[in-house]
């Protein structure tokens, strides 16, 4: 890209939207627009549409409309997509890569439309195994990739409600396994038995040891037979409501981690607010291995990805 061309970072999911204007160098966000347009209800807007547009077309528009918020000088400007804009509700439907790709994002599928001269737009897919598949979670991995070692292999975590924990070595992606963590949490916490034993609070170091209790058992094996001691607890006024939250935070977040007992790779974990806190206790509670990312790449990892993938499309 050349200094003049404007760099738009675009963030499309199920439920939501985000463009951000970034200076290409220094990464800082110069201007953002985001709604709640995520691809699930544009896809809804275009098919109850009466202008018969087609769907690339209609999803094109639709951001075209959102880049002109951004009040854009009449310079040359890429806008580069991840997330769900390449599934088949999205602008354009693309195949999922393929893993193993490398830390440069060459492998991954892409697609480049110029609705004018001056604007390119990059739309990238996801990613899969041979058992899985994310979109936009292959976008942070690359961002974050420049600070993982080129010449040993070992696991980058990124927690979220699909929590995805990525094998790499010798500056490939290897495979990737996804743990539904955060939905199991939210769905236990309001759709059981156990959600009237449950209190959602703000974390403190008060809930370390009943969250690290929850570790352990998870280490133990013991995950399925201590859901319902929730119960007892409230039950007995064994513990509180808000205890029993953080217990069960334990539980899952070391069911997902519990195997890191058994591996001696160096463990990379990518998240940040109270995720960044449970997960450190946690992973310190399995292995001696583990580095845990600044929260300020966290922030960033998405925007490096994606001006990653730009360079590459120059």
């Amino acid at each position: 890209m050349s200094d003049l061309e404007n760099f738009i970072s675009c963030d499309w999911g199920t439920s939501n939207f985000r463009l951000r204007l970034v200076d290409q160098e220094t990464l800082q966000i110069i201007k953002v627009v985001e709604s709640n347009d995520g691809v699930k209800k544009v896809y809804q807007n275009f098919k109850e549409q009466s202008i018969e547009k087609n769907q690339t077309t209609y999803f094109l528009d639709f951001l075209k409309s959102k880049i002109a918020l951004l009040n854009l000088s009449n310079t040359k400007t890429t806008v580069v997509i991840s997330g769900m804009a390449s599934s088949s509700l999205g602008m354009y439907e693309l195949e999922y890569a393929p893993l193993p790709f490398g830390f440069n994002a060459n492998q991954l599928i892409s697609k480049t439309i110029r609705p004018t001269p001056d604007l390119k737009i990059i739309i990238v897919s996801g990613a899969k195994s041979e058992s899985d598949v994310m979109r936009g979670e292959e976008i942070q991995a690359i961002g974050i990739a420049s600070n993982l070692p080129n010449d040993e292999a070992g696991i980058l975590i990124l927690p979220g409600t699909h929590s995805k924990h990525i094998e790499f070595s010798n500056g490939v992606f290897k495979d990737f396994t996804t743990y539904m963590t955060g939905e199991l949490f939210d769905t236990i916490g309001s759709k059981t038995i156990l959600a009237n034993s449950l209190e959602r609070i703000k974390w403190n170091a008060a809930y370390e040891t009943h969250f690290l209790e929850g570790v352990q058992k998870a280490k133990e094996d013991k995950l399925l037979a201590s859901f319902f001691s929730i119960r007892a607890n409230d039950l007995f006024e064994k513990k509180t409501k808000e205890e029993n939250f953080y217990f069960l935070s334990g539980l899952l977040i070391g069911g997902e981690l519990a195997y890191l007992k058994n591996t001696d790779k160096k463990v990379y974990v990518a998240t940040n607010g109270t995720l960044r806190k449970l997960y450190k206790l946690a992973i310190e509670a399995l292995t001696e291995h583990s580095i845990l990312f600044e929260e300020t790449l966290i922030d960033q990892a998405l925007l490096i990805g994606h001006r990653k993938i730009a360079y590459n499309h120059v």
